[in-house]
């Protein structure tokens, strides 16, 4: 086995966890109210910001942004993961590879399915 094909396999790891992180990340509420440091700052000052509803565009749009950024980087895993099988085409490492772009190819059709099918937003 090659050390070019463990240190792609470690990449695509990597990268499956950057993918997770990211669409984790896109679900998390962008307003004001739960900000934790924002909040303690209006507190503190007096002021306090009128609540902006999570259906008004930036804050509508964060979810797919993330969501599209997790798509890239899938692919982008899919595809070194291809040409590394190109490559260095022997049984162990093709199940090596194979075992770190399935998830890839999975999470890829998962978080197609929910973009393609996630509610749009356009701004007003």
């Amino acid at each position: 086995m090659s050390g070019e094909t463990l240190l792609t396999t470690g990449y695509l790891g990597v990268l499956l966890l950057v993918v997770i992180g990211l669409d984790l990340y896109g679900r998390q509420s962008t307003g004001a109210w739960e900000s934790r440091i924002f909040a303690g700052y209006h507190r503190a000052a007096g002021q306090t910001p009128e609540p902006v509803s999570s259906d008004e565009w930036p804050h509508s749009e964060v979810h797919r942004f993330h969501r599209a950024l997790s798509l890239f980087v899938s692919v982008v895993a899919l595809v070194l993961a291809g040409g590394e099988a190109l490559r260095h085409h022997s049984p162990a490492e093709l199940a090596l590879l194979g075992a770190v772009a399935v998830p890839h190819g999975v999470l890829l059709a998962l978080l197609g399915r929910r973009l393609r099918h996630a509610k749009v937003s356009p701004p007003e």
